[in-house]
């Protein structure tokens, strides 16, 4: 099987050769430049013999797209900038928000590295772009990757937070809809707020009717659209498991975190028939003493075992609940593809 003939398989519940793998690193130096990202993501994803791409685009797309200020990181092991100015910086820029063109710079660069991946890859293997949920875009724009700033701007201005996210919205449409002209296979659909840092009421009213108009645009123009439910402790999957996606990502194992408060495979398994994407403790797994590779390579042994233990077979993808580490030597990350190539030998596909 080639990757897309796997990932396929699973997605149809049919016999795989071995459970599917992947993973993603954060690349600051290249990100932001067309030639130097595509070299870089086909390099990563064919030494590690990865069967999708997630295209690791800037992780600060969103602000730049509306013309923040941002000092970018030029330290490999550190994917965050430095912002100078936000977008959004008080209620009255939330109102006034705008609807980004499709002709936005961002999203062009956007579609032309996804349209050279697929051109490199010929349709052997799935392109996944990135893309946050309106909620998630807002607070790039207005706090970066502090949560707290947006949620007391929600609680205080409702109305303004509103009319943003409704630009942000149609901008997201305007953006994926040069990413699907550029062939992309799926989305990787990231948020923050489906777990209890919000309420019900407030996810209803400020997440979900956009988040499920993004995801209805793209009935019938990707077929492989997953969500990723972004943090560790007590996510609150009721809140999306209705979503039309085709797969879910989140950390199924973290060591700083109680097991009662993480979600496993075994428990989602009850609840949902979609495709995980998981197993891999990004946090603890690649840290071993002098780096010693049996140790190493016995980490991801475990998790493997106990994902296919959890799931009930092989209809899974094989990799992080998010990012890999950057402060890690890409050579540790080729154990995933090999401990799963070793596992199909010892273990019938599933049915």
């Amino acid at each position: 099987m080639n990757s897309i003939e796997r990932i396929k398989a699973i997605l149809a519940n049919q016999e795989v050769d071995r459970p599917a793998v992947s993973g993603w690193v954060h690349l600051p130096l290249v990100d932001r430049h067309v030639d130097d990202f595509v070299r870089a993501t086909i390099s990563f994803t064919d030494y590690n013999r990865f069967d999708f791409i997630k295209v690791m685009t800037n992780g600060h797309y969103a602000a730049e797209a509306y013309g923040a200020e941002i000092k970018y990181s030029k330290d490999t092991t550190r994917w965050a900038g430095e912002f100078l100015r936000y977008p959004v910086r008080n209620a009255a820029d939330a109102a006034a928000l705008p609807v980004l063109d499709r002709d936005n710079p961002v999203f062009v660069r956007e579609k032309e590295i996804v349209r050279r991946l697929k051109e490199h890859y010929q349709g052997t293997l799935p392109i996944i772009g990135t893309l946050f949920t309106p909620l998630m875009w807002f607070q790039e724009i207005f706090s970066c990757a502090q949560q707290q700033p947006t949620i007391r701007f929600m609680r205080e201005h409702g109305q303004e937070l509103e009319h943003a996210l409704r630009a942000i919205t149609d901008t997201s449409i305007h953006y994926l809809s040069q990413l699907v002209e550029g062939g992309v296979d799926g989305i990787f659909f990231a948020t923050q707020y489906a777990r209890n840092i919000i309420t019900n009421e407030e996810f209803n009213r400020f997440c979900r009717p956009y988040e499920l108009e993004i995801l209805d645009y793209l009935r019938g123009k990707t077929w492989f659209d997953m969500l990723h439910v972004h943090g560790d402790a007590n996510l609150d999957f009721n809140r999306i498991l209705d979503y039309p996606v085709h797969a879910l990502n989140w950390e199924t194992s973290t060591a700083s975190v109680p097991e009662e408060q993480l979600t496993s495979f075994r428990a989602l398994r009850q609840q949902t028939d979609k495709v995980f994407i998981g197993g891999i403790d990004q946090t603890t797994d690649f840290y071993v003493e002098e780096y010693d590779r049996a140790k190493l390579k016995g980490n991801l042994e475990k998790r493997l075992a106990q994902a296919i233990a959890e799931n009930g077979g092989n209809r899974f993808v094989f990799a992080p609940g998010c990012t890999l580490p950057m402060d890690v030597n890409h050579y540790a990350f080729t154990l995933i593809q090999e401990v799963a190539e070793e596992s199909s030998r010892h273990r019938a596909p599933a049915r």
